[in-house]
């Protein structure tokens, strides 16, 4: 099948519609949970139409290279991409905060905060085969089980 505009132009405005649509409700914190998800699995959905969309209109967008005028967009995109990142380092948002100081507490003070009994998760880690022997943090559960942070959150949470 041969790409075509009249597919990957109305996949790529639509995707785009949807993907600005859930940033903006994540930015102001509308539907929290619910269009994370979204946002994500769209956004990579996002990249493959915008990726089409090139290959296709490259011949157009040559031009446009030729003129300059995507070098001050990169120089204003890269810059203000670089300062968001040096933002966040500077000052962290409390969720990454929490995060970072959870990981890091005693396990028995995480399981505490979290009003989680010890038991059971002792419990739900191992029907998964993950052992709490020898860690002492959140962290030290995933190190040393070769698991990854997000599957033992949702372990411990459930």
């Amino acid at each position: 099948m041969k790409l075509s505009r009249n597919y990957v132009t109305p996949f790529v405005s639509l995707v785009f519609i949807v993907v600005g649509l859930s940033g903006l409700l994540m930015f102001f914190h509308l539907f929290d949970g619910y269009t994370e998800i979204a946002h994500e699995y769209l956004g990579i959905f996002f990249v493959i139409c915008a990726i089409l969309h090139i290959v296709i209109n490259w011949k157009a967008l040559k031009i446009h290279f030729k003129k300059g005028v995507f070098i001050p967009a990169a120089s204003a995109i890269a810059i203000t991409s670089a300062l968001f990142v040096v933002l966040q380092q500077l000052h962290p948002k409390v969720d990454t905060l929490l995060l970072e100081r959870i990981t890091k507490a005693p396990i028995g003070d995480v399981f505490t905060a979290l009003q989680i009994d010890h038991r059971e998760v002792t419990k739900k880690l191992a029907a998964k085969g993950i052992s709490l022997q020898g860690a002492t943090t959140v962290e030290d559960i995933w190190i040393k089980n070769n698991a990854s942070p997000e599957e033992i959150f949702d372990l411990i949470l459930q």
